[in-house]
């Protein structure tokens, strides 16, 4: 329950994960790209290229890994363009991992860490661990390319340390140091922390002890803050909801009457603000499509779409043999809108002549405010 991943979550709103366990998983919006999927493809292919460098396990085993990564569905979805610059990515990766190990250095790769004696339960998969005289080193591939992820502080990170320190103490007595870094190749980001194993150990021992103790037993304060963008009460959450109404308060006063201070504090948490709204909008929309349960004075309903064309070269050629001038049918290189093209001939016409070459494409679902008929309009 109290993963390395969410360990930022539940160190500062220590009774989130006891609530999260009593929640269903978020739903993927209906043919939303699997970002969760196409990362773990990386990690999958930067393992094995890593692992064959290092000869830990054959080209046999390399070549059939490699056979499994290409006919998964997302790597198969990709055009070729997509298939190069994913691979590119990994391989950029791949290169500064190998640039970070010297000789005598024993590197360990997706290498399971336990650092139960510390946080209940826990464990988690480190990317890369380097463990020379000195030193052990952490390397994490975040794949994503939409938010910047930095080392400095990182929780996760300073986890999977403390659990390569704990298991390989005894081999590296002499390890006085942790380094960790995060590589996002996509966003061309490498960040760097270090930490003494002194310093780890004392946060360990008198600050995550003592957090994750409130956390597994589900007491203590609701903290809201960018830490909840992954938490799945994020949308539910009243401690989050009466943070962003206090800002809302002030952001909704007159701006006459606000300081610059006052203003300056409003637009840093404005981001936040947007992305409650957000998570409460994609919880209700879901609730709706799938339980059939709208917010009161709420229905259920789909946005607008534009009528489409669905064969515009067959369709050219009916206009054509009605009559009408081929060179007004086009703007370059597309056949024009249906709305355009009514606009050449009689009222009615075009829709007549090309009957089932035009569709209207189903709208997705919204939630729709009713209209409350009710109230009598004096305006």
């Amino acid at each position: 329950m109290l993963s390395a991943s969410s360990s930022k979550r539940w160190l500062t709103c220590t009774p989130s994960s006891r609530l999260e366990s009593t929640l269903p998983e978020i739903k993927r919006p209906s043919g939303a790209f699997d970002v969760s999927a196409e990362g773990t493809l990386a990690h999958s292919l930067a393992e094995i290229r890593l692992r064959l460098h290092y000869n830990q396990i054959s080209s046999e085993e390399y070549n059939r890994e490699y056979e499994i990564i290409k006919i998964h569905n997302i790597y198969k979805g990709y055009s070729d363009e997509d298939r190069d610059d994913f691979e590119a990515h990994v391989d950029n990766y791949v290169l500064y991992v190998r640039s970070q190990i010297g000789d005598g250095d024993t590197p360990l790769f997706e290498q399971r860490v336990d650092f139960s004696d510390w946080v209940p339960d826990g464990f988690g998969t480190a990317d890369v661990i380097i463990l020379s005289k000195h030193k052990v080193r952490v390397i994490d591939l975040k794949f994503g390319k939409g938010v910047r992820v930095e080392a400095g502080g990182n929780t996760q990170l300073r986890l999977y340390a403390l659990g390569a320190y704990s298991k390989f103490q005894e081999d590296f007595p002499e390890i006085h140091e942790v380094e960790y870094t995060i590589h996002q190749p996509r966003l061309d980001s490498i960040t760097t922390d270090t930490i003494s194993i002194s310093r780890l150990l004392d946060w360990a021992n008198t600050y995550v002890k003592k957090q994750a103790k409130k956390a597994w037993a589900g007491s203590g304060e609701f903290v809201p803050g960018d830490h909840c963008q992954f938490c799945k009460a994020k949308a539910q959450c009243r401690a989050r909801a009466d943070y962003n109404n206090e800002i809302a308060k002030q952001e909704f006063r007159e701006p006459p009457l606000l300081s610059q201070d006052e203003i300056s504090s409003i637009l840093s948490k404005a981001s936040e603000i947007k992305s409650w709204l957000g998570d409460v909008e994609d919880f209700a929309l879901g609730q709706a499509v799938e339980k059939g349960v709208c917010p009161t004075g709420y229905k259920l309903g789909t946005t607008s779409t534009h009528r489409k064309i669905t064969d515009a070269q067959f369709a050219a050629v009916v206009l054509k043999e009605k009559g009408l001038d081929e060179s007004a049918l086009w703007e370059a290189p597309k056949l024009k809108s249906v709305s355009a093209l009514e606009k050449l001939a009689p009222k009615g016409q075009v829709v007549a002549w090309l009957g089932d070459l035009i569709q209207r494409p189903m709208g997705n679902p919204k939630l729709v405010k009713i209209k409350d008929t009710t109230k009598e309009d004096f305006s």
